[in-house]
């Protein structure tokens, strides 16, 4: 029998009254854009809603759905209604509560994507960072704003959300109001900057009548200085403590920074420690009193971590946004006392790099099933088969959590000494979060009883005489080095990025990316903490083009503070003793040198088929996943390795 878990979360699982109502624990799953399908009248809204039930049904205390703008110039329409009252329906079935949250996005993004968009609407005449100009808009449009607060947050109630959540973070319109920097207006809206804020809170408060519960999430610092127009964590704390004497806020959310690239704080990914904002929150709480209950946010994705800030008194609540996305069912698992089989976020924020790169959804790197819960569930097989899978890397590894949760009787083979593939190599580099990905799933495959053979090859005959009813090849992909990776590589100077990782070098290397992904940034930064003097070059014209947008603001800057050298647009002609001849593609192509004692040449892999050809020569069924499909990235390797398992 699983352990209980009463005392050992006992805070984390106890219930707590926000405003008129009993949450039933202290976790909250905070809103993000997860799907704009559910905005699209011609979209289905069933992904959404079954996304958010199922976390519901997982056990989060409260969840706060993805945004609605307030905007004076759309008005509510009955399909709104009608998608927002099925959701209500459904997570109210499950026992969570749940708000609807209200944000703005005023001088954020640009408009072009879609006709006929008006623009911008901002409080100065000003250019958003992705470089479009704005709307100052007058006194009558900022009232119609408020207002359109008032009407949303009304038609909220009426459908039957337990309350909202005003946004006043992530750079958004009310940051904006509040901000020196986009707020330095003459008339009342700038003489005080609170004043649109706290209008928002009094009109929504009397929307949704005594009962509703309002949520205020603001920033705890906006990491901007005040001589560069911010204003810094004390003013913040001036702003939120008139905004709350107003009355009628019963829950204070919290975030960091202004949005746009300090998404890579307020969102923080696999390089920072677990909860590293609350130091933000102690600050914040140092210097404002706040009175009702505080949602402590950011990158919180255990639940020992999460016990340990509510014992401690460092928030109220716990967001748990992305573990919640990694795994639905966490606090059930906690619950029932299997704490430790909580499919854990390793931070690769697939998530959020999604939507921020304007994709319809988001992802998570190892949980497939994200808005796709029901047609990627695990059902149980009609015919129990035996199923061997070869290779246990990404792929190899959930074709067998997902072969086994079926019932099927599964075997993992895998030449090497551990499992994990490529994937693997990040445990030496800034990512080795990443590989607790793989542990999971290892653990996982014990759970359930599948036999793991390491340190054993497979060719066909085994395969043949073995009776395997499915054969999942997962069989990975080889690495090129010397001359097949580079002109001239023959030097034997040629590393592929895991001989780099796992060998002992040193002296000036140059780091050649070919891919354009998070790769060959994270093997040069690795180097250079091991002391090697680095040069990175690639071929594509900014560095790492293909990574989320919170890496791509991230590693450049990174790079260039601590590399040698960075080169963009830049190939290699050939390798020569100790120097490496480089031709840079701007213009007119321009020849230099660069000395290295290495060149690690981080270029695509190829597929290792050699199986695959010879089981089709025998005719015998087979599918080919993973890298061994076609070199990507470890979300594919997942995602395949998940429709493989349901295959079968």
């Amino acid at each position: 029998m699983p352990e209980s878990t009463e005392t050992e979360f006992p805070t984390l699982l106890s219930p707590l009254r926000v405003g008129s109502i009993e949450l039933r624990n202290r976790v909250v799953v905070t809103a993000h854009g997860t799907t704009t399908k559910f905005r699209d009248p011609d979209m289905s809204p069933g992904q959404y809603i079954e996304y958010v039930r199922r976390r519901a049904a997982g056990g989060v205390g409260l969840f706060i759905a993805q945004p609605v703008i307030p905007n004076p110039l759309v008005p509510i329409t009955a399909e709104t209604v009608d998608r927002h009252g099925r959701l209500v329906e459904v997570v109210r079935a499950e026992g969570a509560a749940l708000l609807l949250q209200l944000a703005h996005l005023g001088l954020f993004g640009r408009t072009d994507a879609g006709i006929g968009m008006p623009p911008l609407w901002s409080f100065e005449e000003g250019q958003s960072l992705a470089g479009e100009a704005s709307h100052r808009m007058t006194d009558e449009e900022i009232e119609a704003v408020v207002a359109a607060y008032r009407d949303t947050a009304r038609f909220a109630a009426e459908v039957g959300f337990d309350g909202v959540e005003v946004h006043a973070g992530h750079g958004y319109l009310i940051q904006q109001s509040l901000t020196p920097a986009t707020n330095s207006r003459d008339d009342r809206w700038g003489q005080d900057r609170t004043l649109f804020a706290r209008s928002i809170v009094k009109q929504v408060r009397e929307a949704i009548g005594p009962d509703g519960v309002l949520s205020f999430r603001t920033a705890t610092d906006d990491l901007i200085s005040p001589a560069a127009g911010g204003r810094g964590a004390e003013q913040i704390a001036r702003d939120l403590g008139r905004i709350l004497s107003g009355g009628g806020v019963d829950m204070v959310n919290t975030t960091v920074g202004d949005g746009n690239r300090s998404y890579t704080v307020s969102v923080p990914g696999y390089r920072y420690p677990e909860a590293p904002n609350i130091s933000f929150l102690d600050r914040l709480r140092s210097l404002v009193d706040i009175d009702v209950p505080v949602v402590g946010v950011g990158g919180i994705v255990s639940p020992a971590v999460a016990e340990k800030l509510l014992t401690n008194n460092q928030c109220d609540l716990v967001a748990m946004t992305r573990a919640h996305i990694a795994d639905p069912d966490l606090v059930a698992k906690v619950r029932s006392g299997q704490s430790k089989r909580v499919r854990p976020c390793v931070r690769a924020n697939l998530c959020v790099d999604r939507r921020l790169a304007g994709t319809v959804d988001i992802g998570c790197m190892h949980n497939p099933e994200v808005l796709r819960e029901r047609e990627f569930a695990a059902t149980p097989a009609p015919q129990q088969k035996r199923v061997i899978v070869v290779g246990s890397g990404p792929a190899g590894l959930k074709a067998a959590e997902i072969a086994a949760r079926r019932g099927h009787r599964v075997e993992v083979f895998e030449a090497g000494s551990v499992v994990g593939g490529q994937l693997r190599l990040a445990e030496h580099t800034a990512a080795a979060r990443l590989t607790a990905a793989l542990d999971y799933l290892a653990s996982e495959l014990v759970e359930a009883g599948v036999t793991l053979h390491l340190e054993t090859p497979v060719d066909a005959s085994l395969l043949r005489d073995s009776g395997a009813d499915s054969v999942i090849l997962a069989t990975g992909a080889r690495s090129l080095t010397g001359g097949e990776a580079l002109p001239g590589g023959e030097t034997g100077r040629v590393l592929s990025m895991a001989d780099a990782l796992t060998s002992e070098i040193s002296g000036d290397v140059l780091v050649y990316d070919g891919m354009g992904t998070s790769e060959a940034a994270l093997v040069a930064e690795t180097l250079h903490k091991r002391g090697c003097r680095v040069t990175f070059a690639t071929s594509f014209e900014v560095v790492a083009p293909f990574v989320g947008p919170t890496q791509r603001w991230e590693i450049p800057g990174l790079l260039r503070n601590t590399l040698e050298a960075v080169h963009v647009s830049t190939t290699i002609e050939s390798v020569d003793k100790d120097v490496v001849h480089l031709v840079r593609e701007s213009g007119r192509d321009r020849a230099f040198d660069e000395r290295a004692h290495y060149i690690v040449a981080v270029v695509p892999p190829v597929p290792n088929t050699g199986l695959a050809t010879e089981l089709t020569r025998l005719q015998i069924p087979h599918q080919l996943v993973g890298d061994a499909n076609a070199p990507r990235t470890a979300w594919q390797a997942f995602t395949e390795g998940q429709l493989a398992g349901l295959a079968v």
